[in-house]
């Protein structure tokens, strides 16, 4: 192999410090630590960006950057933790790797400001936009997400409405797994005394919504 992120990754290179790892992902201690416990988590097949994974290993990914920061937490009582990933020609390894490091007060680590600021605070509607818009053409069935985000942003009363919506589908949906034994048709009549609308005994029971109204007649 001759990326230095993959021989890591595989164990390949010498004196490795390897605090964890699965069939996915490796997570090693950084050489030159900022603070101890500095980690990197490295994927055992070669991706240079995150947008290059599979499913399961950015899951995998994700999976070991929480254990790793409840263990940092643990042992050295950090006042935060920072997980960060550089991608493209600013990922120096070449091979991707996500930092968690524990922070504290004054330790110097600093975000910083951009040195050439271009006003983007300033189009925060006109960049929400053209990503929603990217996210649409390549994604169609989030369209009808997005919308609705849309419209709870803005108005506050039907975030409410919506809001307690999903809570009562997720109470029903809840109750609906410890009564596996009732058919969907009776589910669906139970919610209907109880007054929940059609959309919602739809999604909770998979019923159309022609049945669900032949059920209420």
């Amino acid at each position: 192999m001759e990326c230095l992120g993959c021989r890591i990754a595989n164990g390949l290179e010498p004196d490795l410090n390897i605090v964890y790892e699965n069939e996915y992902i490796t997570c090693v201690l950084d050489i030159e630590p900022f603070n101890e416990g500095h980690t990197l988590i490295l994927p055992k097949k070669h991706y240079w960006d995150v947008d290059e994974m599979d499913a399961k290993t950015a899951h995998a990914v994700m999976e070991a950057s929480q254990k790793l920061s409840a263990l940092l937490k643990s042992l050295y009582q950090p006042d935060g933790i920072r997980i960060i990933a550089d991608g493209g020609k600013f990922n120096d390894l070449t091979h991707y790797h996500m930092h968690v490091l524990p922070r504290y007060e004054g330790d110097g680590l600093l975000w910083g400001e951009p040195l050439h600021p271009d006003g983007a605070g300033e189009r925060l509607g006109e960049t929400r936009r053209r990503m929603v818009e990217g996210l649409v053409e390549k994604e169609p069935m989030l369209k009808k997400a997005m919308d609705t985000l849309e419209f709870l942003s803005q108005d506050a009363a039907a975030r409410m409405a919506y809001n307690a919506r999903m809570k009562a589908l997720s109470d029903e949906h809840s109750r609906i797994e410890g009564a596996k034994s009732e058919t969907s048709k009776e589910i669906a009549i139970k919610l209907l005394e109880r007054g929940i609308d059609l959309q919602t005994i739809s999604e909770a029971t998979g019923l159309l919504l022609e049945e669900i109204k032949e059920l209420r007649q």
